[in-house]
């Protein structure tokens, strides 16, 4: 199978250890999210993980098992009915790492910010941190809404923008593995921001390319091969009175769009010199359905080794295992191929067909019922597919005595809120209770003195303390004294405010 490869003249071999940057450079994540998935399953439910070789603080993978994985993540992630797939820990830090924890377009707004799906998540059913972009509420909802523009172009303009991103990360990974090839990389991140800067419309838009530009500049003199075992050592060499003047090229707002245009003359020649072709997966653009081009790992261009040991078959399309080319499994959209009835032949080896045939259901065992009800699990069916079986713990389902009144039903006189009075509880439910919430701390409108304004405190109804959920549902601010709204603040003949002119704002809102 052809995989994204780094600019070596050797072929890829699966069987090949990586380390944790060479790792991040061939699937275009981070160290940091390559050790989290070697820990964590990122799909809820099932119990996958990339397998690695520890070795002390350093992991090792192997390059077959990755892009197996990486594959993976790609295909639709389960999820339950009509809901979105839940998002990972990992993969969320992830973006928000990318974009340095401030919006990725206006650069601000950290306190408002959130993972944003570039591919709607209702059609690709995907968390795949290339389909995802960290952009504050402001910028989230511009980009759901078509407000940079025409909506097809703003979709075009992020997703780009998120490809320039990834690649300018993706150097300094390069640069920490010790990958060779890393200067020709930096270059065409150059070039894809000259082709960024064209499309931007909006100021804040053309002020995120500049700043992302400049910090790539700055690269490109870190990015020289100093070794005649790189193979792009030769053409810099050749090239290197060119890459003198662009030392001294200037990044400001007004001379960024020249100093591009001076790159991508220069990169254009450094592929010349240094043997590079356009990719035929993505001819040359580096995308390949809307993702980064697997072949050549976004950058357009391979060297001859890389396309001698280039097999584009694996990137054909074929009949979906599954629904067989048929698009509906069941009679709803494939889950396999989420309804297009074919896939690429990478892809087709990550699914198991017997993964979505039926059983009987391990809860109720074909009986429907459980405990006089519907069952929870098949939700009555008495079958449910095997992927879903293999991921039920019927001891969740076990009766255990409520942690919040331990068992005696009964919490401070009353029944106990969470167990009904029942004493126990299904495991599901009490591994969910948030004891916390029940803990007593003082009234926050007295402060525990059980009086306010001169009369008994209203919120927590003289007691003085209550549960610490209640205490948070309270919003000081209707409490606040506003001018009353019947009097206008004179008092006079007034009995909403007894005379005094002001009355606490849930008050007035009444009126």
């Amino acid at each position: 199978m052809a995989v994204k490869t780094s600019n070596s003249f050797a072929a890829p071999n699966p069987h090949d250890e990586l380390n944790v940057y060479e790792a991040a450079e061939l699937v275009t994540m981070s160290p940091t999210l390559i050790r989290w998935l070697s820990s964590y399953a990122p799909k809820q439910g099932i119990s996958r993980k990339l397998p690695v070789r520890k070795d002390g603080d350093r992991i090792f993978v192997k390059r077959g098992d990755l892009v197996d994985f990486d594959n993976w993540l790609r295909l639709p992630w389960p999820a339950q009915p009509g809901k979105r797939p839940p998002l990972p820990t990992g993969i969320k830090a992830e973006i928000r790492e990318e974009a340095s924890g401030e919006c990725a377009i206006c650069l601000k707004n950290s306190n408002s910010c959130e993972a944003a799906h570039i591919d709607s998540v209702a059609k690709t059913k995907s968390n795949h941190p290339e389909n995802l972009i960290w952009l504050c509420a402001n910028h989230h909802t511009k980009f759901d809404h078509g407000g940079f523009g025409p909506s097809n172009d703003a979709k075009e303009f992020v997703a780009s923008y998120k490809h320039c991103l990834t690649h300018f990360r993706r150097t300094l990974w390069q640069l920490q593995g010790d990958v060779t090839g890393r200067l020709f990389t930096i270059l065409k991140v150059c070039d894809n921001l000259k082709a960024q800067l064209a499309v931007a419309k909006a100021p804040d838009q053309v002020e995120a390319v500049r700043i992302l530009a400049e910090k790539t500049i700055q690269r490109v003199g870190q990015m020289a091969p100093t070794s005649r075992e790189d193979p792009d050592y030769e053409a810099f060499q050749a090239m290197k009175p060119e890459f003198e003047v662009l030392a001294k090229r200037s990044t400001s707002a007004e001379n960024v769009g020249a100093t591009l245009n001076f790159i991508s003359n220069i990169r254009e020649e450094f592929a010349r010199q240094a043997g590079y072709q356009d990719c035929p997966l993505c001819s040359g653009s580096g995308r390949h359905k809307h993702v980064d081009c697997p072949a050549c790992g976004g950058d357009g261009e391979m060297t001859k080794a890389q396309l001698r040991s280039l097999d584009l078959d694996c990137f054909r399309e074929v009949s979906c295992p599954l629904c067989e080319g048929a698009r509906k499994f069941k009679g709803e959209d494939c889950p396999a191929c989420d309804g297009n009835g074919e896939m690429e032949l990478r892809f087709v080896e990550q699914v198991d067909v017997s993964e979505w045939g039926d059983e009987s259901c391990p809860l109720c065992d074909d009986a429907r019922y459980w405990k006089g009800e519907t069952c929870p699990v098949c939700n009555g069916d008495g079958t449910l597919e095997r992927r879903f079986r293999d991921r039920i713990d019927l001891r969740d389902y076990e009766d255990v005595d409520c942690p919040l009144c331990d068992g005696s039903g009964r919490l401070r006189g009353d029944d106990c809120p969470e167990c009904h009075g029942d004493r126990q509880i299904e495991r599901r439910f009490a591994d969910q209770i948030d004891l916390s919430k029940y803990i007593t701390v003082p009234c926050p409108l007295c402060e525990g003195s059980r009086r306010w304004d001169g009369e008994e405190c209203r919120a927590c109804g003289g007691e003085g303390e209550m549960d610490r959920e209640q205490a948070d549902r309270i919003d000081l601010g209707d409490y606040k004294m506003v001018t009353c709204p019947l009097c206008e603040g004179n008092g006079q003949w007034c009995q909403t405010c007894d005379g005094q002119g002001k009355v606490p704002r849930w008050v007035a809102d009444r009126i």
